[in-house]
């Protein structure tokens, strides 16, 4: 069974040429034989050119049984994101199990699996990361707050479940101004920190709870638009086993 795998060389122009490669393209085998023969950059540049391989020799001498193939030539415009996606994308289209990619600032092969777009994306991002300063600055404030909103949504689901029908973006704001309050806090300390958080900042209890909420519990839709919400207010209960009705009564006190 062939294993195929994609050969590139990342110039300084931002242009990834690759050649395909049939058969024997795992890291024990091709993976050794780049390292070995192919490991200085004009090497790596040749041998990427070729276009199409059928497999390599053990001592590392090319088979092709398609020699007048062109090499492959991808333009990686844009941003480092979008390089990313394409090289991946271009991985996939060989329908290349792995991928070898020599850049000439590093001066060393890096192997991709290609185990799914994403997954490729996330290692091309981190062995090629020295490539990203051709795509322009990196902006580590936005790759920190990135991080930071993937802490904060992870802290929203781990509470979610005290709060049921909670709006999520309510949640959201509360984990972004109470991180530091609810780190390691128990849940009736979380709930007692959301409900001093919740009544500074929304007047009433219908303002939280989620519209498909209402729906379930038939709070009458009906009742709003004639402007009488008690009904709506008698029927929702939140986590603390109030009504809104009867919340909205402590939290005016």
């Amino acid at each position: 069974m062939a294993t195929r795998a994609l050969i590139g060389y990342l110039d300084d122009n931002r242009v990834l040429t690759s050649t395909y490669n049939h058969y024997d393209g795992y890291p024990d085998h091709l993976g050794k034989i780049l390292d070995t023969y192919y490991s200085r950059n004009k090497r790596a540049r040749d041998v990427a050119n070729k276009g199409y391989i059928s497999y390599f020799e053990d001592d590392g001498d090319i088979v092709s049984k398609n020699p007048e193939k062109k090499p492959y030539k991808l333009d990686l415009n844009g941003e480092w994101e979008d390089a990313l996606y394409s090289i991946a994308q271009e991985i996939d289209s060989f329908g290349a199990d792995y991928a070898y990619i020599w850049y000439k600032e590093d001066g060393d092969w890096v192997e991709i699996k290609n185990t799914g777009t994403q997954s490729m994306i996330d290692q091309l991002a981190n062995q090629l990361a020295s490539a990203a300063t051709m795509f322009g600055p990196v902006d580590e404030n936005k790759e920190l707050k990135e991080e930071n909103m993937n802490m904060i949504l992870d802290k929203v689901k781990e509470i979610k479940p005290l709060f049921p029908g909670m709006d999520d973006k309510i949640l959201v704001d509360f984990v972004k101004t109470h991180m530091e309050d609810i780190k390691g806090a128990s849940d009736e300390d979380i709930k007692d920190e959301f409900e001093e958080f919740f009544s500074v900042n929304y007047e009433t209890g219908a303002d939280y709870m989620e519209e498909k909420l209402y729906t379930a519990n038939e709070m009458g839709d009906k009742a709003v638009e004639d402007e009488s919400a008690s009904g709506a207010f008698e029927e929702a209960v939140n986590w603390r086993g109030e009504t809104l009705k009867e919340q909205f009564k402590r939290l005016s006190k």
